[in-house]
C-alpha cells in the first residue's frame, strides 16, 4: 500500500509555549521515575529540543521550534473557534465537508524522511522518487484517473499554506 502523504501546519511556533507544555506534563506525570523525571527537568532547562517536543506531546521535523499538527486537525479547531462548536472529531459526519482535507495520495514506499515544502519541491520529488540508504529506489504511485484531483490538492494546499509542508508516513 506504500506511506500515506501527509498534510501539515504549523500550529505552534513560541518555544517558550511549547517549554511550558513539556514542564505542564511533566508536573502532571505520575508514571516517571524520579531518574527519568530529573532527565526530563535537564532536557526542558538546557533546550535540547527532542525531548520537550515528546514532553509536550508535540510534531516537529527538523531543528525548529516549530510544532506541526495535521492540517485536518487544524481545521477543525479553527472551525471550532470560529463556530463556538466543541467536535473532537474532524471525520464527524455533521462537518466533515467543512474543514480541510486534502486525502492522503500520491503514495510511495521506503518511508521517505523527506520534507516537502512546495508544490514545485512535491513536483521533483515525484519525478525523482525515493531511494533509501540500501540503495533500493521507490517511485510514487497512483491511480491515473485521480492525478489532477490529488496534485490540484497539493497545489491549493500550499497555496493556502505556504509555511505547511507534507511528509510521508
Amino acid at each position: 500500500m506504500g506511506c500515506y502523504t501527509w498534510f501539515s501546519v504549523p500550529y505552534i511556533k513560541d518555544k517558550q509555549k511549547i517549554k511550558e507544555l513539556a514542564q505542564e506534563n511533566l508536573n502532571k506525570s505520575n508514571s516517571y521515575s524520579e531518574s527519568s523525571r530529573k532527565m526530563d527537568q535537564y532536557a526542558i532547562d538546557n533546550d535540547l529540543i527532542t525531548p520537550i517536543f515528546n514532553l509536550a506531546d508535540l510534531e516537529h521535523y527538523d531543528d525548529t521550534w516549530v510544532a506541526y499538527i495535521d492540517v485536518s486537525e487544524w481545521s477543525l479547531l479553527e472551525y471550532n473557534k470560529l463556530n463556538n462548536t466543541n467536535y473532537t472529531l474532524q471525520y464527524d459526519n455533521e462537518i466533515i465537508n467543512k474543514l480541510e482535507n486534502y486525502g492522503d495520495e500520491p503514495r510511495i514506499g521506503g518511508y521517505p524522511d523527506k520534507i516537502i515544502h512546495s508544490y514545485q519541491e512535491m513536483l521533483d520529488f515525484m519525478k525523482t522518487g525515493f531511494t533509501n540508504e540500501k540503495g533500493k529506489k521507490y517511485d510514487f504511485y497512483y491511480d491515473e484517473d485521480r492525478y489532477d484531483i490529488f496534485m490540484s490538492n497539493i497545489k491549493t494546499f500550499f497555496e493556502k499554506h505556504p509555511d505547511g509542508i507534507i511528509t510521508f508516513g
